[in-house]
């Protein structure tokens, strides 16, 4: 599959939402888990599953899904 990291789903989210860049500072916590990943090749494999959505198409539908304009809203 293709590997995405949080700092992709922060940048697409900023991006599709108008809202600032994520801030990276490069530094770790105590505990931080630097590296997990997940594989959709069991349901391919296993159901004959795969995504219809590209990351980039199902971010910005998730940025600009009717819901989340009211908790903008609210927490503004």
């Amino acid at each position: 599959g293709i590997v995405h990291t949080i700092g992709d789903l922060a940048s697409a989210l900023s991006r599709y939402s108008g809202g600032p860049e994520p801030v990276t500072t490069g530094e770790y916590r105590l505990g931080d888990v630097r590296h997990i990943t997940a594989s959709s090749e069991r349901l391919k494999s296993e159901l004959g599953w795969s995504s219809t959505v590209s990351f980039d198409e199902g971010m910005a539908e998730f940025a600009n899904a009717p819901l989340r304009a009211a908790v903008a809203v609210a927490v503004a």
